[in-house]
């Protein structure tokens, strides 16, 4: 739980009995020990007991629903209190209280959709400024959550779906010292594509997948030409320019055309993020960060489905936007 990031609401019972300040951070709601019980109507030792059955039987991970937030006293004496997140404030309140966590959870949800909303608002005017329509944006993303069948009737897993890729639209906005104008950093000691080890690699996924049950002898079969053709656009220049003249632009390319043109029989968005990364791993040296902290998972799956749903219409803004993940280092030729 990060403390600079965290804002305060006040969250007054439907009676009026109560009136609790509750944290939000990190795209959900933090509440202490004290605070469920005074929620819940109960004493604290319940609220522990509770907890202790829940983290044992497994129903949920206290890695994950539990933070520990440091306050500074009065007197300048600090201490420190643990916070649970909206999942275990709920899973208590049902054992405890199931009117007040339906209300509860009924506030919650709505005031992070708040938070949500006007945080994408807040940043349209940004994103404007680095090449990105907000409004294109958007509908993109609304495209893709609904065409994956990642919404549902209740809304509960709109919140959870839109925030996870929000993360990655904040990462975005959060690089104030970038634009989103096209990346022509010229880097001239990038290792070339080439189709044979591009195959080879794509053998290598298959055979992993394989051995796992997910994939089949379909997956990776090259279907026409298409991926050397894409790997021979890539690679084309004039002279000695290239048209893609570094790793970031390059790797954007790769994985948009991979995805985009299906290439292969099966598993094209698989193997174009596998690329994707394989080749940002082959050129580390020309990377300000290893590539893991860069594109993590989540991430690369939010990347590569918005690059499968996004309009041709829409390359230059997908290529931007993969582009913007990747960080070059600034003399852009390292050895």
């Amino acid at each position: 739980m990060n403390h600079e990031n965290t804002q305060i609401q006040i969250y007054q019972s439907d009676d009026g009995q109560l009136e609790l300040k509750v944290a939000f951070d990190q795209d959900t709601v933090w509440l202490s020990q004290s605070q469920m019980a005074d929620l819940f109507g109960t004493k604290r030792p319940a609220i522990t007991k509770h907890l202790s059955n829940i983290y044992k039987s497994g129903e949920l991970s206290e890695d994950s629903t539990c933070s520990i937030l440091e306050h500074m006293a009065d007197h300048g004496q600090s201490y420190k209190t643990k916070q649970y997140n909206l999942d275990a404030i709920i899973s208590v309140g049902y054992r405890v209280n199931s009117s007040r966590a339906t209300q509860f959870r009924i506030w919650a949800t709505r005031t992070l959709k708040q938070h949500l909303v006007q945080g994408y608002t807040l940043n349209q005017r940004r994103l404007q400024e680095r090449g990105i329509e907000f409004e294109q944006a958007m509908a993109l993303l609304s495209q893709t959550l609904s065409n994956q069948q990642l919404v549902n009737a209740e809304g509960a897993a709109v919140l959870s779906v839109i925030s996870d890729y929000a993360r990655s639209w904040s990462l975005l906005q959060g690089y104030d010292e970038q634009s989103l104008g096209e990346l022509n950093s010229k880097q001239s000691a990038m290792l070339a594509l080439n189709l044979d080890e591009a195959l080879n690699a794509i053998h290598e996924l298959k055979q992993a997948l394989i051995t796992k049950g997910e994939a089949t002898e379909l997956f990776g079969q090259l279907r026409g030409n298409g991926l050397e053709s894409a790997i021979a656009t890539i690679e084309q220049g004039y002279g000695d320019e290239l048209f893609y003249p570094n790793v970031a632009s390059r790797a954007a390319h790769l994985l948009y055309f991979v995805i985009k043109n299906h290439p292969l029989a099966d598993g094209n968005k698989r193997s174009g993020s596998f690329l994707f990364l394989w080749y940002l791993r082959r050129n580390q040296h020309l990377l300000a960060r290893p590539v893991e902290r860069l594109i993590n998972d989540n991430t690369l799956v939010a990347l590569a489905l918005l690059v499968a749903e996004s309009d041709p219409a829409q390359k230059s803004l997908m290529i931007r936007l993969i582009e913007h993940f990747i960080l070059l280092k600034e003399d852009g030729n390292a050895l």
